[in-house]
């Protein structure tokens, strides 16, 4: 490195070199910097002042990690690192006891071995099953001798990996893992970087919600697999299998809790045992969940229960961190004024916020304080019966959030089905250069109903991909996979097959024969051969990768049981409706006993066995169960594709058995709420058009209908194409 000599020009590469020389050749490097004049002269000072900010601060959180870090036997808090606490038990010396004895889990001895033997262990649970405190215990008994070394989401996570590097042996606590797998979190460099180098003993001790861990498995399949969630998914895989907790307790456990004496909390959680987990009832969720529910009632805490649910449905729309009292305030009005607003006599804003964030017996409290800001108790928004994230509500939180945490919104409103949402949304990251926010966006583009602009769109990023990563690079065949995608939604079926018929073998290669995208793209090309005509081919490739998929993957992963369905579905298309029942039948089952009576996978299984029940000749009874499923969607999920499918199909099976003025009704109604959900172009309000103006003709006749069809076919031509099915169809049917 020459650094006597400089000239002007040579000045002005200095700041370059700053970044990497020794700290004690700064002042060096400034000196020269200063003999040089003009311009140069005074962009080297700033960058070297700024390169000189940069250490300070740098030094400033290395000092913050470091005195963050002790040994792992003199953590004596385990409520410091995320435990829930328990009901208050007052001891013989009058000192307050916030957790029970531990009570030895089945996997403890597992967790312990995994512990023992370093690397990345991950604990996967409902909330309150009890995650944490198996990992702090076993933790205890591994390592007690190790650093104990605190993540936090809003650390600098390359200054965390640093700082972990430079130690010998150390665990390294994630509680709420998923917070670190954000746009700009945790890498799987990070994650190797930290558990590198010979004689090192690191342990990265994780816990995460099991509906977080399973957004990841479930999103390649059903909406695509932008670079920043497959970034998170690499990360989770480096895990290996991650240790699962029930929370329901076994039997052998219940009997240990109920063996541990003098505390009187245990015996009572061990007791309701048969409905909830003990640890569930230790935190007080059930009574926190019953307060919420029953604080709605006027003159009770209408306000507070109203602040509450403006928390909890912050966190289902993706904003997982605390809340800012003055969004919850402006957020809690839109649930207020539903319930029925100054009717109920809420109170005033103080009172409801001391109610909502009083602990419950001294353990877990409905919102969790965090100096200024708030944040719901993670156990009531996993509740199954919660309803509909209100439009408002998305409308109020978008601008009030960094661009950043508008990338994650966006992510959960695709998840949601709320595609405009979902476009806003990106758009703010877009214009704030969050990574990724472009793919996202044109992947929120193609499900609005724009599949052609997404195709464009996409096919750019693919050329970015392909140049900056090379063709094999995963994000690079993902890119080709949602082109495919996105052709086969705009009616592009022959075109979409032959693009996965060149992309399966690469993924095999690349990725191998049982990886779940190489997987993936089996059973997607089987979905398009079907949807172009093709059931029989469509119905041999999916027999062909179930077996695959299931050896793979489990036989209750979400993936698989999307595999199922779709089987199922193509049974019925080859007119096998008998077998077809009996197939999704069983699927049913296996949704609601895996994912839920509520899981949006289990309630498109109840559409699709409404359509069966329909398709063998009960109408009536298709009709009935419809008509029951409504109900459901739009409790769970308000204005919604979903709930918009099953109206529109109702108003057909209507049409159907003859009921011909309550068909035109139905699909006028729905036509009215596809046009302001959906937008006037998207395929499924095309759709509803078609069947409204096919009842129109057999009410008032085909010279009423004409219009309809004319005007329909015109629209379809210039939003599908004329390739689409539905451009076909509609032209068949003027004729």
């Amino acid at each position: 490195m020459i650094l006597l000599g400089v000239s002007t020009g040579a000045a002005a590469a200095v700041p370059a070199a700053s970044a990497w020389l020794p700290a004690g050749w700064t002042a060096v490097a400034a000196a020269l910097a200063a003999t040089a004049t003009g311009i140069f002269a005074d962009e080297a000072r700033s960058a070297l002042q700024s390169h000189r900010q940069q250490q300070r601060a740098a030094q400033l959180r290395d000092r913050g990690l470091a005195e963050r870090a002790q040994r792992v036997r003199d953590v004596t808090d385990p409520i410091s690192l995320g435990v829930h606490p328990s009901a208050v038990r007052r001891t013989t010396r009058r000192e307050s006891d916030r957790l029970p004895a531990f009570v030895e889990r089945d996997r403890f001895d597992e967790v312990v071995r995994r512990i023992v033997q370093g690397g990345f262990v991950l604990i996967v649970g409902d909330s309150t099953a009890g995650k944490s405190r198996l990992a702090y215990e076993a933790m205890r008994v591994a390592v007690p001798d190790s650093m104990l070394l605190q993540a936090r989401p809003s650390d600098d996570l390359q200054a965390l990996s640093s700082a972990v590097c430079a130690l010998q042996r150390c665990v390294v606590w994630f509680d709420e893992f998923d917070q670190f797998l954000r746009a700009g979190g945790l890498t799987l460099q990070m994650v190797k970087d930290m558990l590198a180098g010979p004689q090192r003993e690191v342990v990265l001790l994780a816990s995460m919600r099991s509906k977080e861990y399973d957004r990841y498995s479930a999103r390649q399949r059903d909406v695509t697999d932008a670079a920043t969630w497959r970034a998170g998914r690499e990360v989770l895989l480096h895990a290996a299998e991650p240790v699962e907790l029930d929370r329901l307790w076994s039997p052998g456990e219940v009997e240990r809790a109920q063996e541990v004496g003098g505390d009187p909390r245990l015996r009572a959680a061990a007791q309701a045992s048969d409905r909830f987990g003990v640890a569930e009832v230790l935190a007080a969720g059930p009574e926190l969940l019953n307060d919420w529910m029953h604080a709605w009632q006027t003159g009770a805490h209408p306000r507070g229960a109203a602040l509450v649910a403006a928390a909890v449905d912050c966190r289902r729309m993706g904003l997982h961190r605390p809340v800012p009292a003055s969004l919850l305030v402006a957020l809690h009005e839109v649930y207020l004024s539903a319930r029925g607003g100054s009717v109920l006599r809420p109170e005033p804003l103080a009172d409801a916020l001391a109610w909502a964030t009083a602990p419950v017996q001294g353990a877990s409290s409905l919102l969790l304080p965090d100096r200024d800001n708030y944040l719901a108790f993670d156990y009531l928004i996993d509740f199954p019966g919660l309803p509909a994230i209100p439009e408002r509500s998305w409308e109020t939180l978008l601008p009030a959030v960094s661009a950043e945490d508008a990338f994650d919104i966006g992510w959960a409103a695709v998840d949601l089905m709320r595609p405009t949402i979902a476009l806003k949304a990106f758009d703010i990251a877009r214009e704030h250069e969050v990574p990724d926010a472009d793919y996202a966006h044109a992947i929120a583009l193609g499900n609005a109903g724009q599949p052609l602009p997404a195709v464009s769109r996409l096919r750019r990023l693919h050329r970015r991909r392909d140049t900056l990563l090379g063709p094999d690079h995963p994000d690079t065949l993902t890119a080709r996979h949602d082109i495919a995608r996105y052709l086969a939604e705009a009616g592009r079926l022959p075109e979409a097959v032959a693009l996965l018929d060149r992309l399966a073998p690469d993924r095999e290669r690349v990725l191998g024969a049982r990886h779940a995208a190489t997987l993936v793209t089996r059973t997607s090309k089987a979905r398009f051969l079907r949807d172009g005509g093709d059931a029989p081919g469509a119905l041999h490739q999916l027999r062909e990768v179930l077996p695959d998929l299931t050896a793979a993957l489990g036989p209750e992963h979400v993936d698989v049981l999307l595999a199922r369905q779709e089987l199922a579905r193509t049974l019925g298309r080859t007119g096998q409706t008998s077998d077809a029942l009996v197939s999704m039948t069983e699927i049913l089952e296996d949704q609601q006993r895996i994912l839920g009576a509520a899981h949006p996978h289990t309630l498109s299984t109840r559409f699709d066995l409404a359509l069966l029940v329909g398709q063998s000749g009960d109408l009536q009874e298709a009709i009935r169960q419809l008509e029951a499923l409504l109900g459901e969607q739009e409790r769970i999920l308000g204005l919604h594709s979903r709930t918009l499918s099953t109206r529109h199909q109702l108003g057909r099976f209507r049409a159907h058995t003859g009921d011909l003025g309550q068909a035109e009704e139905m699909l006028s109604a729905v036509l009215r709420d596809q046009e302001r959900f959906h937008g006037s172009s998207h395929p499924r309000t095309l759709a509803t058009r078609y069947d409204h103006a096919l009842v129109v003709r057999r009410i008032r006749g085909a010279q009423a209908a004409a219009a309809l069809l004319e005007a329909l076919e015109e629209d379809c031509l210039r939003a599908l194409g004329s390739s689409h099915p539905l451009t076909r169809t509609v032209v068949t049917a003027r004729r």
